[in-house]
């Protein structure tokens, strides 16, 4: 029986959300080529963008000092954060410790703002970086070497390159590793780096110091308990570890370290979380099952974007044809989702997997229905520079 639930979204932030993967370098040249040749919708997708970018350029730079709680180490530049699901206990007088609510998010989570700040960091470096890709405008270059170095690199305000306290939750001390998955925003951020590799913005120096933040962080995640409990994740969490993992390790220069982390832990992963008939099964288990059973595209997208390089194309995988052709009708209509959905779906989210996935195999019938569904209602960002054919 299908139950779907509207709850009151918070608007909490004056970015939007930035969208969940490390984007396909195919659309990045396809946009750049319709640009430069004057194709209206590439010219009008990035005008709209560069307009709303003033705010982008005119914004503070982040950093995880901002915050007035201190982590367990009382150290500033330790990333923390709250985990989201997790609500006082109201049968205890102080709340503690705190109980889960799967899907439902603890405004407390805003308390801490290095992980919103973390989005903002993501949504702002991405979209600054691919203006600065199609358009050559030095402003842009300029204005994300300034966020990347302060958030990663400053000696008073960078952040140290471990996830020791992410997702806490009140009055519980064992250790987690599910906290990592905070890092995407940032790995996002990481990543847009190389967008901007050839600015004079970005100095040999910055080049240099990034790799080796980027080197020590894939060692914490590798070597930590957090890490090491991470990887044995079977759910989203777990493919979220592997596509962080390879979106710090390229940005640290490893492509060894790449290839065998696509080989060796993306795809043996992946392929056991998808049931015979494409749906994701410890996804279907949450209150969120078509976020989240998108989500893990999600996951496996950006992991196949970073890896392209290693020659890694994890979209030719039967499996990730099953979960893609198992999720496509209710990507066209998601009322007709048969399984817990609290919250609407963005239809959008499903367009761009289906578009990204339709270019890369050639198959015309998911880039119909990724032209049918659209990718409309989203902020003027990268993401509609990069899917300026569906708008």
């Amino acid at each position: 029986m299908k139950r779907i639930f509207l709850l009151l979204l918070l608007t909490v932030a004056a970015f939007p959300a930035a969208a969940q993967y490390a984007f396909s370098p195919e659309l990045l040249e396809r946009l750049v080529t319709a640009y430069r040749a004057g194709d209206p919708r590439a010219v009008k997708a990035v005008e709209r963008v560069a307009a709303a970018s003033e705010e982008l350029l005119a914004m503070k730079p982040m950093s995880v000092t901002a915050k007035t709680q201190l982590p367990p180490s009382n150290d500033k530049r330790d990333y923390m954060s709250l985990s989201p699901y997790w609500w006082p206990d109201p049968s205890k007088p102080d709340g503690l410790p705190y109980i889960r609510r799967d899907g439902e998010r603890n405004p407390e989570v805003y308390d801490c703002p290095e992980r919103e700040n973390g989005d903002k960091l993501g949504y702002a470096a991405r979209t600054l970086g691919v203006l600065y890709r199609v358009t050559g405008d030095e402003r842009y270059a300029a204005k994300c070497a300034e966020l990347l170095r302060t958030w990663f690199l400053d000696p008073q305000l960078g952040m140290n390159p471990n996830m020791t306290y992410a997702q806490l939750i009140r009055g519980r001390t064992a250790i987690r590793g599910t906290g990592i998955i905070d890092a995407r925003r940032m790995c996002f951020a990481l990543n847009a780096a190389s967008l901007i590799g050839d600015s004079p913005a970005w100095s040999d120096r910055d080049r240099a110091e990034l790799r080796e933040w980027a080197r020590a962080f894939l060692y914490w995640l590798e070597h930590s308990v957090n890490g090491l409990k991470e990887l044995h994740a079977p759910n989203n969490h777990g493919l979220w570890y592997d596509a962080i993992r390879l979106m710090t390790a390229k940005a640290a220069g490893l492509d060894d370290r790449v290839r065998e982390i696509a080989e060796n832990s993306v795809k043996p992963r992946f392929a056991a979380q998808v049931a015979a008939d494409g749906s994701l099964p410890k996804e279907l288990e949450r209150t969120l099952s078509l976020h989240y059973s998108t989500f893990v595209l999600e996951a496996l997208s950006t992991a196949r974007n970073v890896a392209l390089s290693a020659n890694a194309e994890f979209w030719i995988m039967p499996e990730a044809q099953r979960v893609l052709e198992f999720l496509l009708p209710y990507y066209e209509e998601p009322a007709a989702w048969p399984h817990l959905q609290i919250k609407p779906f963005e239809r959008r989210r499903g367009a761009a997997l289906l578009y990204e996935a339709g270019i890369a195999l050639g198959r015309s019938e998911w880039i119909d229905a990724a032209r049918r569904i659209g990718y409309k209602g989203g902020k003027a960002d990268f993401a509609d520079m990069l899917f300026f054919e569906l708008q």
